[in-house]
């Protein structure tokens, strides 16, 4: 039997192939990877992404979610079912889908599965149109911010120094005390200590560990993540190697949303970079350690942000919740000790290793490190924070407390920033 992500990526060439999943296919997935018809059946069932019916000639997907309806994605949605009711081949469908991780840019719309954002009634009619007579939709591009970030410890010198440093010592020991005394903790929600995290995943006893990016990025209004792919992929892939390092484990996988297609080949490409200089494969930088590390494209399912669903997932199984105890930490991907973070707490550690776990808390104030949030609206007044209190109470925010990038609302200010906690 094949295992979870092969399933999975077949399932994705098939339908790029076809545009659906036929079901002759299911069966000679089957035969051929020795799994279940019924296991491949469930699985391509729960996913929104993949069809068992062949496609539209033209399917439009109007995000409705936050900023897009802020933007007007309700006029949009419905001016472009009349026109599209009246010139595009019968059958074409236009309906409201949920957040496209577009939110800094909408509104933003899918058409036959490609992203195409801060559109108009006339710029989504032209690409319904390229659809229609089977031509290339321009996607969205990525134009990278060309400051440089200030969580990035590198600039315009070498990178993955804090990785070259591990693999020459071996100290995985002060590592895991740097991330201690940083205080540096899970992004995605919960807030677990990352260096107890790491730790508990080396103590655990196994052969066999793994590293796991949630960049399954689906909550409305969100895009940090996206952001940090798109402009810092290299520290990513530094954060999970030294957490391979680290942990013992010799595999990593990012889990990346399928709408984020142009990310997914930049952090592709980093990768491939840092399998050429020797920091990723078979004896790293001569340490005599392994670690591979590869990308993996969701099936789709807001679900799949939670961390044991998304493990699932990654096992080619329905994306069901597990119930906890036990944790990741001792038994996660396919039941072995994992390590799983989202991309900002990765792209972090570089940056605690480089100038140490007192400038990352005096980032700051009161102890609490900065953290990147995403804004699709007017930043005037008062911000709340994370703890329920207010950051501003009403003065004007200062302007070193904002990192911007994007925009999303008319008026607004601008959308990314790294905003320091009061």
């Amino acid at each position: 039997m094949t295992d979870g992500p092969a399933v999975m990526k077949e399932l994705r060439a098939i339908q790029r192939a076809n545009g659906y999943i036929p079901a002759t296919a299911l069966h000679e997935l089957s035969d051929r990877t020795g799994t279940p018809l019924y296991q491949i059946q469930g699985v391509v069932s729960f996913y929104p992404h993949f069809r068992l019916t062949p496609a539209p000639p033209v399917e439009v997907l109007v995000c409705d979610d936050l900023s897009c309806h802020r933007r007007g994605a309700v006029a949009l949605l419905t001016e472009t079912q009349e026109r599209v009711a009246g010139s595009a081949p019968p059958g074409s469908v236009v309906r409201a889908a949920s957040c496209l991780g577009r939110c800094d840019r909408a509104p933003a719309c899918a058409v036959n599965d490609v992203v195409v954002s801060r559109v108009t009634a006339d710029s989504l009619m032209d690409a319904v149109a390229a659809a229609a007579a089977g031509t290339p939709i321009r996607a969205d591009a990525v134009v990278r911010d060309p400051r440089t970030l200030d969580v990035d410890p590198y600039g315009a010198g070498e990178r993955y120094g804090a990785a070259r440093k591990l693999a020459a010592s071996g100290d995985t020991n002060a590592l895991i005390a740097s991330l201690k005394a940083s205080e540096l903790r899970g992004m995605g929600g919960a807030g677990f200590p990352t260096g107890l995290k790491w730790e508990i995943v080396r103590n655990t006893p196994g052969d066999t560990k793994y590293i796991v990016c949630n960049a399954d990025e689906s909550e409305p209004g969100t895009f940090k993540d996206r952001f940090l792919l798109e402009n810092v992929p290299h520290l990513l892939v530094e954060g999970m190697l030294l957490a391979g390092l680290v942990t013992g484990a010799r595999r990593g996988i990012v889990y990346v949303r399928h709408e984020y297609e142009a990310q997914i080949e930049i952090v592709e490409h980093e990768i491939a970079t840092a399998r050429a200089a020797g920091l990723l494969g078979t004896n790293i930088l001569g340490s005599g350690r392994t670690f591979e590390l590869e990308t993996f494209v969701s099936p789709g399912g807001y679900i799949c942000g939670e961390e044991s669903a998304l493990l699932e997932a990654l096992e080619g199984k329905r994306a069901e919740p597990r119930n906890k105890p036990p944790f990741p930490g001792t038994h996660g991907l396919h039941g072995k000790p994992t390590a799983i973070n989202n991309v900002e707490t990765f792209v972090m550690v570089p940056s605690i290793l480089a100038h140490g776990p007192e400038w990352f808390k005096a980032q700051g104030k009161n102890g609490a490190a900065k953290e990147a949030l995403s804004f699709t609206s007017e930043v005037r007044r008062a911000l709340r924070d994370s703890r329920g209190g207010c950051i501003g109470h009403g003065r004007n925010l200062r302007k070193s407390q904002l990192r911007a990038h994007g925009t999303a609302v008319r008026g607004a200010t601008p959308s990314v920033l790294r905003l320091r906690r009061l």
